[in-house]
């Protein structure tokens, strides 16, 4: 990756912590909740649950949590509207339209509205700070996504760190920009093998292709296989180890042709399948570079180290907590509903492979030689 392109992508995450040993937060952590264990009264003066019970109570109500979403968008426009507008201005702001709030609503509001807290309600300014949603901020999973159903792997006994981590991809259309495609919870007992084949993406649903005479011809239909993979972190290259030479060392063997950047990364001792997150040392917010699948680049980014604690998920690590919708191709014909075929070697379309439509591949008619190979795209079934 191009040094300028690729220090641009590191400036829009962080800045990083310094680097935290896993192992060693694991034992001074444990050592401290040890020399601080606190009698049962205390642990209850201290407890929040009863702020956790009354907002779960009213995310669980559809219609309070339908209410404060309508607000709060409401409050948003009012509060750009009234950024951007002139002393000529005459438009007023739209009120809340409250003739068919329920009882139930009614006393809702005024509860929120004797709040006495002075930054509970959005003050003039706060439009500086608000940005536009964000297709990243969606989630195709209405719950946690486990990915093993055995514990095997997990210690029970031994504390054991939390790490969250998110999933960036370059922009198709922006190179130098990148947006969050999920998030995951992983053990540190586990390892990056682990936590690479929790990683969904959309590039592991390709299927290989059948060549004739340097020719596509057709595409397999069995499950299509991960070949090759390598993650970068802190100057050390683990590889998948699944073959004598992996994707570790062929990224070194490309790196030594460039002299300026043969030294910054070097094999690791371990592949990732055999390197447990507990032996190593991470930064927060940094951007650590994954690659896979021939060209498909990634950037895996930790947001959090904690301790496990007793009300965290007791199984199923790692765990994938969001999951960002893919952006599909639209059809190049009418460039208004998304393509479900791609029209290979087929000389009537403008490119190779095309994506088109039912109706425009149909509206087509039949092609005139039989070179032309017909594609279903993938319906994105692994890993969701």
């Amino acid at each position: 990756m191009n040094a300028t392109k690729a220090s641009y992508i590191e400036n829009q995450f962080g800045p990083p912590s310094e680097l935290v040993n896993v192992a060693q937060f694991i034992r001074s952590t444990s050592q401290v909740l040890s020399l601080h264990d606190h009698p049962p009264e205390i642990a209850d003066q201290c407890s929040i649950a009863d702020i956790r019970d009354s907002l779960t109570a009213v995310a669980n109500n559809a219609h309070l949590m339908a209410h404060l979403i309508k607000n709060h968008e409401l409050a948003v426009s009012n509060l750009h509207m009234a950024a951007g507008r002139t002393a000529r201005s005459r438009k007023r702001p739209p009120a809340r339209d409250t003739s068919n709030d329920t009882p139930q609503i009614v006393k809702f509001q005024e509860e929120l509205d004797a709040i006495p807290l002075e930054s509970w309600k959005l003050q003039p300014n706060s439009a500086i700070f608000i940005r536009p949603v964000k297709t990243s901020d969606q989630n195709t999973l209405s719950h946690e996504k486990k990915t093993r159903t055995d514990d095997g792997r997990l210690l029970p006994d031994t504390p054991q760190a939390v790490i969250t981590v998110t999933v960036h991809n370059k922009l198709s259309w922006r190179q130098t920009h990148v947006s969050r495609s999920s998030r995951h919870v992983i053990l540190s007992s586990q390892t990056l093998g682990d936590l690479f084949e929790s990683i969904p993406c959309t590039t592991n649903e390709i299927t290989d292709e059948i060549l004739d005479d340097d020719r596509v011809t057709a595409y397999r239909n069995d499950v299509p296989t991960r070949p090759g993979c390598v993650i970068c972190i802190e100057g050390l290259a683990y590889g998948d180890g699944e073959s004598e030479l992996d994707y570790a060392d062929k990224l070194i063997q490309h790196l030594q042709t460039i002299p300026k950047e043969s030294a910054n990364i070097t094999k690791a001792p371990t592949s990732m399948h055999d390197t447990p997150l507990s032996s190593l040392s991470l930064r927060i917010g940094e951007p650590y570079w994954l690659l896979h699948h021939g060209n498909c680049e990634h950037f895996i980014v930790v947001e959090q180290i904690r301790l496990q604690h007793p009300s965290d998920t007791p199984s199923g690590y790692p765990l994938t907590t969001q999951i960002t919708p893919p952006i599909l191709d639209l059809c190049r014909g009418c460039t208004k509903v998304p393509a479900v075929f791609s029209i290979v070697n087929d000389e009537r379309l403008g490119e190779t492979p095309c994506p088109m439509c039912v109706p425009c591949w149909t509206a087509m008619g039949d092609p005139q030689n039989d070179k032309v190979v017909v594609v279903p795209f993938s319906k994105y079934e692994l890993g969701w």
